[in-house]
């Protein structure tokens, strides 16, 4: 998917700018709904579009923008008009009971804070919009620390993508770094709550 797409956002270069803008703006969208659609990467790529003119710099921020937040938004939705069945259902190995059960008790724990940082999260941003839906925080609150988070983030990865021009490629290899850190992180994070669980209930 993620070769597939890289080579699709390639040929962006070669098309009328309008169809281009598109293009970001549904892959912006769609890497919340479906999480293996590399959203980041197209951004970061798009930023060299910018750098090399073919792109305009603001309608290429507008549009990954508004793309993200959208979907993040209709995540949210998802999960504040349907439930957990739903998710764990049709989710099939995207979702868990018990990962949706963790995000909500973050959610309770940091409320504002995880859905203003839920864009440097790589890989739990999804669940973060469905657990605030689950969760019946009021959609205004999840609308503006969501938009306010793709902006920050967006506009640090199109900032990145121009400083380092034609090699683009360099930003997405730190991402996946980034990523593989961040996991670790949140890997240990849940085994520390979880021997305090386990310290407590003993």
């Amino acid at each position: 998917m993620a070769a597939y797409l890289e080579s699709l956002i390639a040929d962006l270069s070669g098309i009328d700018p309008i169809w281009a803008y598109c293009i970001l703006l549904l892959s912006a969208f769609l890497e919340n709904v479906v999480p293996p659609v590399p959203g980041d990467t197209v951004v970061v790529f798009s930023a060299y579009l910018v750098g090399r003119g073919t792109l305009g710099l603001w309608p290429v921020f507008l549009t990954t923008w508004i793309g993200g937040t959208a979907g993040f938004l209709a995540m949210y939705y998802l999960g504040y008009s349907r439930g957990r069945t739903f998710f764990t259902s049709r989710g099939g190995r995207f979702f868990s009971l018990e990962g949706l059960a963790k995000t909500e008790y973050w959610l309770q724990r940091y409320g504002v804070i995880l859905i203003l940082g839920n864009r440097f999260l790589t890989g739990i941003r999804s669940v973060i919009a469905i657990g605030a839906g689950l969760g019946g925080m009021k959609w205004m609150t999840v609308a503006v620390c969501g938009a306010i988070s793709m902006a920050v983030w967006n506009g640090l990865l199109l900032y990145a993508g121009l400083v380092v021009g034609q090699n683009w490629e360099q930003v997405t290899g730190l991402l996946k770094q980034y990523n593989r850190v961040l996991l670790g992180l949140l890997l240990l994070l849940a085994v520390v709550l979880l021997w305090r669980w386990w310290a407590k209930r003993s």
